[in-house]
C-alpha cells in the first residue's frame, strides 16, 4: 500500500477514519456566533511507526496517534511540517492543492486507543456505532435494512 493512499480500517474512532459528519462540521463557521471555526498552526515534530505523532501547535507540545502514520507523515512533509489542529474534533490537517489533507487524531496515551481491525467489522447500524463507532450508508440502503428489521 501506498503511504500516499488513503488506508480506512472501517473504525469511526479516534485516530482512524474521518467521518464526513466530523469534516464536514469542522469545516463550517461555528452557528452559535457565525465565525470560521479556525484550526491552530503548528508544526509537525515527530512521527513514530507505532502511530505516535509529535506535533507543536501555539507553543504547547501535543503527543497524539494516528492509524496510518506514514501517509500523515508523508503529505505533511510536503508543506515543511506544517500542520493545524482542531482538537474539538480530533482533527490534524495539512495544505493539499485543493484544499487539505485531514488526519483524524487521538490522545497518544488514551486508554481507549484500538488497533485497526483485520478485517472490516459488519452489522447493522447499532453494532457498528457500537463496535466501529459509526457508520455511513445511504439512503436506499437505510430503507433496505429498515425493511428487513
Amino acid at each position: 500500500m501506498s503511504n500516499e493512499r488513503a488506508y480506512t480500517c472501517g473504525l469511526y474512532l479516534p485516530g482512524h477514519d474521518i467521518h464526513w459528519i466530523q469534516a464536514q462540521l469542522a469545516a463550517r463557521n461555528d452557528p452559535k456566533t457565525g465565525a470560521k471555526r479556525e484550526a491552530a498552526p503548528g508544526h509537525l515534530l515527530e512521527v513514530g511507526p507505532d502511530g505516535r505523532v509529535v506535533v507543536e501547535v501555539q507553543g504547547a507540545v501535543l503527543r497524539l496517534w494516528n492509524h496510518n502514520p506514514g501517509r500523515l507523515e508523508q503529505l505533511v512533509a510536503r508543506n515543511q511540517g506544517q500542520i493545524s489542529h482542531q482538537p474539538g474534533f480530533g482533527l490534524l490537517r495539512t495544505a493539499s492543492e485543493g484544499g487539505n489533507y485531514l488526519f483524524c487524531v487521538a490522545e497518544a496515551d488514551s486508554p481507549d486507543l484500538r488497533p485497526c481491525p483485520e478485517t472490516p467489522l459488519t452489522g447493522g447500524p447499532l453494532e457498528l456505532l457500537r463496535d466501529a463507532g459509526g457508520f455511513s450508508m445511504s439512503g436506499p440502503e437505510a430503507l433496505r435494512w429498515a425493511e428487513h428489521r
